[in-house]
């Protein structure tokens, strides 16, 4: 069984309050001398059509989401699960601890594109960015023209194994502001972030008892793959089944080297879920019928999504 760490007395750290986000209130924390990001659950009374639970799972997600893209070999930035202020929470060590590391996200590499840059878009683009949504088409010409993307080694192959994973943990939110590049300011080094911000995986916004009422519809499994992602294409927002068949060819070399990994590693992913505690402090943590939900949803997107495109793309390619 894993732990849960008890965050409760450990001091703030000189980044607190310099964290921003959406995703909830955190704290910036030392633990064990380290600097680390608390991230609390979402109030629901916040959101729209949630009105069963009084705080989204979205610690969880992070938590589980993180441990799946490390089980499957990726940099990811570490996360424990964890207790503080009579809440479960997700502590995720800060990946820019040295003073000097400066991370930049998506949009900002985005937005400090040259002149050269900006004007092949406005000839070649349609759309830009709508709200959270990535316009596929225009992230493509960031990866042939931006001069920052350019410095970076695997910049590219990053972008697309997300899209791919993120679909196994149903991750509909890797906005601009989700990924990014790390630089040292000190040596003008570029190089990839981490991967980070996985909290939107899974279904962090149901209740136990909306999950158990999913897994009894006859519609479950089309539930399960019709999930959206955070990608529109040519004017079109996407499902992940309809980003699945797009013909570019860096998604599909994607798909054929993530898919036998997920395939690979699926036993120990469900292992890590189901050694999640179920309760602490009296508090739920992860339920039996929500650690089921996971791994069902994980199973069938599998399934369902990437090994049926990994066969079709085996016999094309």
């Amino acid at each position: 069984m894993q732990d849960i760490i008890d965050f409760s007395k450990c001091i703030y750290s000189v980044r607190h309050g310099s964290y921003g986000g959406r995703a909830g209130d955190k704290d910036g924390i030392l633990y064990n001398g380290k600097p680390y990001i608390v991230k609390y659950p979402k109030p629901s009374r916040q959101l729209q059509n949630v009105n069963d639970m009084s705080y989204t799972a979205a610690p969880l997600s992070e938590y589980i989401g993180s441990h799946v893209y490390q089980i499957l070999g990726f940099d990811v930035h570490e996360t424990l699960l964890g207790y503080r202020n009579n809440k479960i929470v997700v502590g995720c060590k800060d990946f820019c601890d040295n003073a000097s590391t400066k991370l930049l996200e998506m949009r900002t590499i985005k937005n400090g594109a040259n002149r050269e840059l900006e004007s092949i878009l406005e000839t070649q683009m349609q759309s830009s960015d709508s709200g959270d949504m990535v316009n596929l088409n225009e992230q493509l010409l960031h990866f042939q023209h931006n001069p920052t993307l350019k410095k970076v080694d695997g910049a590219t192959e990053r972008f697309w194994d997300m899209a791919v994973i993120d679909i196994l943990i149903d991750n509909n939110d890797r906005n601009n502001g989700n990924w990014g590049i790390l630089v040292d300011e000190s040596t003008g080094v570029y190089r990839l972030a981490p991967v980070y911000d996985n909290g939107n995986s899974f279904d962090s916004k149901a209740s136990d008892d909306k999950l158990k009422k999913y897994m009894r519809e006859p519609s479950f499994i089309d539930k399960l793959i019709g999930s959206r992602t955070a990608y529109e294409y040519n004017g079109k927002l996407l499902s992940a089944k309809r980003l699945l068949k797009l013909q570019i060819p860096e998604l599909e070399h994607s798909i054929m080297r993530n898919v036998p990994n997920i395939q690979n590693n699926m036993k120990q992913i469900k292992s890590f879920v189901k050694e999640i505690p179920e309760t602490y402090r009296g508090m739920v943590v992860c339920s039996d019928i929500r650690k089921q939900y996971y791994i069902a949803g994980m199973e069938i997107r599998l399934e369902y999504l990437l090994q049926t495109t990994y066969q079709l793309l085996a016999k094309k390619l």
